[in-house]
């Protein structure tokens, strides 16, 4: 219902300012649309999976110095 109210506020301010005509108002919802369209591509997901902000290293052993073997039971 916010945005709704956003987009109707500056659709009438756009008019106010610009003066009342069909290229005003559709170029006034064009520029809303497209600012929302940024705002919404630019916000993260609201649903965090497991993994997605932790760094998991990957260790591997090669050669003579494989000692993680020592260290396993």
């Amino acid at each position: 219902m916010i945005p709704l109210l956003l987009i109707v506020a500056t659709v009438l301010g756009t008019c106010l300012v610009f003066g009342y005509s069909s290229f005003v108002v559709g170029f006034a919802l064009m520029a809303v649309g497209v600012l929302g369209l940024i705002a919404f591509l630019s916000t993260p997901g609201a649903v965090l999976r497991p993994g997605e902000r932790e760094f998991v290293e990957e260790r591997h052993y090669f050669g003579k110095n494989d000692d993680h073997r020592e260290f396993r039971k």
